[in-house]
């Protein structure tokens, strides 16, 4: 049970720390007024969404409040934070679902691992995906039950499907899913093929992605997917529109799930890039070149640089689609390639960058700094590797005065949070 700010309960200590202490609560005995009760409740208890039990406007103060902790703890009180902008879709937003495949008391089941203890927990229905997402991930799941195949097992390294990932266009609808196996061959793959086009009409294509390797955490969404893609029916990518341009997304390529925030997204990264005609601009962990293409028509010229070869094919693909002409991509480590850009000499007016959850490396940050650009727009889903970055760009001579968040996902401690980093003065 999670209980609010304000809440009186009893309560079990798990642990106790130097400065903390880690409890559960067991009873409420006095509720909070921005609690939601019914469904809601329940979905926030079994830790997929654990907001869900808080009203919406408490959510966004709630994130708010976070990230003016993490930079009161890390002494940069004097950078504000803006009101997180809400997200239209509070339910239903999600395009896309990855969701790990087990076996629990003798069932091939879908679920999630809880964050702190990295117990898998089934799940039947999904409050924050699309429905036509969430119908396919269930029907897929019911196929594979049918056909009696294993369900990947991560102590053994042993079962044939790992993990179930359904992508949905969001403005033309179009869908794939992506089987994680690991095998990159099964003798019943031919029948789940057939079952799957003939029940799910909504599915544009199937891949087949394979990943032989035992995760060393199963709790870690970098190691879900293997190196190659292979398309085993239809389509093996989706198509979004954003400002009249067209964009190829496949499988592991990262994409805003969240639709309904992605033209917000996309318009306060490239205002707060502030570009000029002749700015010389990279975009680092560019994706499959969203930013980068969007920006080039007010730029000289762009240098993509990312490190998952199908996403930088992805970029290229779209470059050529949209007849982007002054924009080059660079496969390999970002850090690497962008301390090479400076060791050369070779300046840029503007970075943008969106890592990783883990955030920028010591490395980047130096390169960063020695390119001399005007701006650094920095985007990033993890707030407090953000702040620590912040942190390190500070000691390298570049600040910033304010954060701009945004709810990317409503329903969780999640967000997105923006911010311009300039050379102090």
């Amino acid at each position: 049970m999670l209980f609010l700010a304000g809440e009186k309960v009893k309560a079990e200590v798990l642990a106790v720390h130097e400065n903390t202490m880690a409890a559960k609560s067991v009873e409420i005995v006095k509720a909070s007024p921005d609690r939601v009760q019914g469904d809601n409740e329940k979905w926030a208890n079994n830790g997929y969404v654990r907001l869900a039990n808080y009203k919406y406007d408490k959510q966004l103060e709630f994130k708010k409040s976070r990230i003016e902790q993490l930079l009161k703890k890390n002494e940069m009180d004097d950078v504000t934070v803006n009101d997180v902008i809400p997200s239209p879709k509070k339910l239903t937003y999600r395009n896309e679902l990855v969701l790990p495949v087990r076996e629990i008391n003798g069932q091939l089941e879908v679920g999630f691992y809880e964050p702190r203890t990295a117990k898998f927990i089934p799940l039947n229905s999904y409050l924050i995906a699309n429905e036509n997402v969430a119908q396919d991930i269930l029907g897929v799941r019911d196929i594979l039950r049918k056909l009696k195949v294993s369900a990947y097992n991560p102590e053994t390294n042993t079962g044939f499907i790992r993990d179930i990932d359904v992508r949905r266009s969001h403005s033309n609808n179009g869908m794939i899913v992506t089987l994680v196996t690991h095998e990159n061959d099964h003798y019943d793959l031919p029948e789940i093929v057939g079952l799957v086009t003939q029940t799910m009409h909504n599915i544009n294509g199937i891949v087949l992605n394979y990943n032989p390797h035992k995760p060393t955490d199963v709790t870690d969404s970098e190691q879900i997917f293997g190196k190659s893609n292979i398309p085993i029916w239809g389509d093996d990518y989706v198509e979004d529109t954003i400002n009249d341009m067209t964009f190829k997304v496949s499988p592991k390529s990262f994409f805003q799930a969240n639709g309904s925030q992605l033209q917000t997204i996309m318009d306060l990264a490239l205002n707060l890039a502030d570009l000029h005609p002749d700015d010389k601009l990279i975009d680092a962990y560019c994706g499959v070149g969203t930013l980068g293409l969007l920006a080039a028509k007010d730029v000289a010229s762009v240098r993509g640089i990312e490190n998952a070869q199908v996403t930088i094919e992805d970029a290229r693909a779209n470059a050529k689609k949209n007849k982007i002409d002054n924009i080059t991509f660079y496969n390999g480590s970002v850090e690497q390639i962008l301390a090479r850009f400076a060791k050369n000499g070779e300046n840029a007016d503007v970075i943008i960058t969106a890592p990783p959850v883990k955030g920028l490396s010591q490395g980047f940050i130096d390169a960063a700094v020695e390119m001399k650009p005007r701006r650094i727009v920095y985007g990033s889903a993890n707030p407090d590797t953000m702040v620590r970055d912040l942190k390190r760009f500070k000691n390298s001579g570049y600040t910033t005065s304010k954060l701009l968040p945004i709810d990317t996902s409503p329903q969780t401690p999640d967000l997105k949070c923006f911010c311009v980093l300039t050379p102090a003065k």
